[in-house]
């Protein structure tokens, strides 16, 4: 038969007094705990500098779009008749916030059928009510960023959220409309 016998610890008692009063701390522990204290404000206050000079969403989409032909232009104009949007009704969808706004997921097909390659393609996509007047709209960066290219005869399927709707809204269509076009030489 085998016993088991805990092996005897010595045990450090002390009083309450002597476990609540302050011990004095070494200069060299303060030093190491000031240093620290110093690098890690360093550190953080570098991070943030940091990232405060990394672009903006608006600036990437700026130096996307920075030769893109924009309405009024002669390429714009004529090629943009080039692109179909259609609105796929299957994919077009209405749902609450928890503040009573309305959010339209609009689902949308474009397709390129001119003879040249979209390499930058931003689109207005909005709702319109019974007397055809624009509700809301925003804009969607689609090529590049969705996308890397449109080809000629290619279509594509997008979806677009539109927010900051009210519940009694009129909001019988939605509208797409290409905002600026860059084409590939």
């Amino acid at each position: 038969m085998i016993t088991y016998q805990p092996a005897l610890q010595k045990q450090t008692v002390i009083s309450m007094d002597e476990f609540l009063s302050e011990k004095p701390v070494g200069k060299l522990n303060k030093t190491v705990v000031a240093a620290g204290a110093v690098i890690g404000v360093l550190l953080i206050v570098a991070i943030a500098v940091g990232i405060s000079y990394l672009p903006g969403a608006e600036e990437k989409k700026e130096d996307l779009l920075a030769d893109a032909h924009l309405p009024g232009s002669k390429v714009f104009d004529s090629y943009t008749k080039e692109i179909i949007i259609t609105t796929d009704t299957n994919r077009l969808r209405e749902s609450r916030t928890g503040l009573g706004d309305v959010v339209m997921r609009i689902g949308g097909r474009i397709r390129n059928k001119g003879d040249k390659t979209i390499t930058g393609l931003e689109i207005a996509v909005g709702m319109v009510d019974t007397k055809n007047e624009l509700i809301r709209e925003k804009r969607y960066l689609i090529i590049p960023t969705k996308y890397k290219e449109l080809g000629p005869h290619e279509t594509i399927d997008v979806d677009a959220n539109v927010a900051g709707f009210r519940p009694d809204d009129d909001r019988a269509n939605a509208r797409w409309r290409v905002t600026a076009l860059k084409l590939k030489d």
